[in-house]
């Protein structure tokens, strides 16, 4: 057992012992070896269940806007990328902060599924996982495998912000000393390059392949909406057909109302059944908004709110 499982399996079984807390988020074994799942525990004795590895790739922020109605606080396992979801959470008045107990994990990448499933046999039951260097040690009831860390990380994680939370009511492991690599945006860059045809052609061709299933809404920490445009009936808005035009005016609208709030988690892409590259378009987003508004990248302080909700004198006011 690592020292960080060691370490949450003790908190969490203290926190509701002590009855801090009425429930605790985290992660359980999955069904395949590299898999977890997220674990919701009441009792302290369902703490032993709760683990911690380089596959716990999950999000787990989302669901304390599904629990705003839960009676007591809530303990939530982060990551870095994660822990920018409970200030934007916070900065929505979407749950109170002091609702909310929050251990933080530092973490140097979670692993990619789809690029693990590629080298190894992933459908046997994990026993065991150890850091050796830039390699990652897999035991399984299939076998022992040996992977390569930086090629089978997740895509996100290669430019990591934040390898230790930006808040943290306990941490649960060592500091990671690891200098944040600064996002070039070259694949942004590389797409504004494009001719609007280009561009065009090739949201189209992925627009397309959407089948509306809302994973990427239901996932996101900035979709917090009490009634969903999406959802509405009367007036009904935006139409619920599966085709090119109805699904490009989802993905705009969705992409719109994040602006200058997406936390740039990278859960749309991870959860997207059709490989749709959402977070491109996020990400664009999130370029212009620092580099118009010099704002940080949302929920990596306390204090902020939606850049399009707010008003200063420098705003910049180009198109008026």
């Amino acid at each position: 057992m690592n020292k960080v499982t060691e370490n949450l399996r003790k908190t969490a079984a203290k926190l509701l012992q002590d009855q801090e807390v009425k429930m605790v988020i985290g992660y359980g074994a999955g069904s395949e070896a590299v898999r977890t799942q997220p674990l919701f525990i009441t009792s302290p004795e369902d703490a032993e269940k709760m683990v911690w590895n380089p596959f716990c790739a999950n999000g787990l922020t989302k669901y304390l806007s599904d629990l705003k109605g839960f009676d007591g606080k809530i303990a939530v396992v982060v990551k870095g990328c994660d822990s920018r979801s409970i200030y934007r959470l916070t900065q929505d008045n979407i749950i109170p902060r002091d609702k909310v107990v929050v251990l933080g994990v530092p973490c140097a990448g979670q692993m990619s599924y789809q690029k693990l499933a590629a080298k190894m046999d992933v459908t046997g039951q994990l026993t065991d996982v150890e850091e050796k260097g830039d390699n990652l040690e897999i035991k399984t009831s299939k076998g022992n495998f040996t992977v390569k860390k930086s090629d089978v990380l997740l895509d996100k994680c290669l430019t990591c912000e934040n390898h230790n939370p930006v808040v943290a009511d306990q941490l649960l492991g060592d500091e990671i000393n690891i200098a944040p690599k600064p996002d070039d945006y070259d694949e942004v860059k590389n797409f504004e390059a494009k001719s609007a045809d280009e561009k065009a052609k090739f949201w189209l061709s992925h627009f397309e392949r959407c089948i509306r299933c809302y994973a990427c809404r239901n996932t996101c920490p900035g979709c917090t909406c009490r009634e969903c445009v999406f959802d509405d009936i009367k007036p009904n808005w935006v139409g619920k057909e599966i085709n090119v035009s109805e699904n490009e005016l989802f993905h705009l609208t969705r992409a719109m109302h994040l602006a200058g709030r997406c936390v740039d988690c990278g859960e749309c892409d991870r959860v997207c059944p059709m490989d749709i590259p959402i977070r491109l378009l996020n990400k664009k987003l999130l370029k212009d908004c620092k580099e118009l508004f010099e704002m940080a990248t949302p929920g990596s302080s306390e204090e902020g709110g939606s850049i399009l909700g707010q008003y200063r004198q420098e705003d910049p006011e180009e198109f008026m």
